[in-house]
């Protein structure tokens, strides 16, 4: 297995790279819920997996140039509140921004841009992307014949990635 550095880890926006971008993260997050029944002992909450979501968020620097390969804070502005395609791609080339190994893609709504100048020093933005669907792949649950969920020996159900 190949280390990826983090200059070489990009988040494009269709097919453009994030323009000056300073660094990147991907938060994947299950949400439960607590349900207890007149049966249960013991004073441990039992929990139940409710839904899961997940989030991009970017920095990059505020720029005053437009750059035809790559979507920058301006463009990105103009963005928020609409669904776009995301992609975490390995890059290389000049300045990063030639798309090599494409490690995972879904759609999100471009949620929030911020953008943050402080005296003597570079504006910077943070822009988060939440996503709409499964993850980043469309995951699916395993059934039997008779539309049962298909679960492990520990109890846990059994999902895979459904391939169109």
């Amino acid at each position: 297995m190949a280390k990826v550095k983090g200059q070489n880890l990009r988040v494009y926006i269709g097919s453009r790279v994030i323009a000056a971008a300073l660094d990147c993260q991907l938060s994947v997050q299950l949400n439960v819920s607590a349900y207890s029944t007149k049966d249960d002992e013991g004073s441990w909450t039992k929990n139940r997996a409710v839904n899961l979501q997940w989030s991009i968020t970017a920095n990059a620097v505020v720029t005053d140039t437009q750059e035809l390969d790559a979507i920058g804070v301006a463009e990105l502005t103009d963005l928020i509140g609409q669904a776009v395609q995301v992609q975490l791609n390995t890059a290389g080339g000049e300045k990063n921004r030639e798309a090599d190994e494409h490690l995972l893609a879904g759609n999100a709504i471009l949620s929030d841009v911020q953008i943050t100048a402080a005296n003597r020093q570079r504006a910077t933005a943070q822009i988060t992307l939440t996503g709409k669907a499964n993850m980043l792949i469309d995951l699916r649950y395993l059934v039997s014949a008779d539309e049962h969920l298909m679960c492990s020996s520990d109890g846990h159900v059994m999902v895979a990635a459904h391939e169109e």
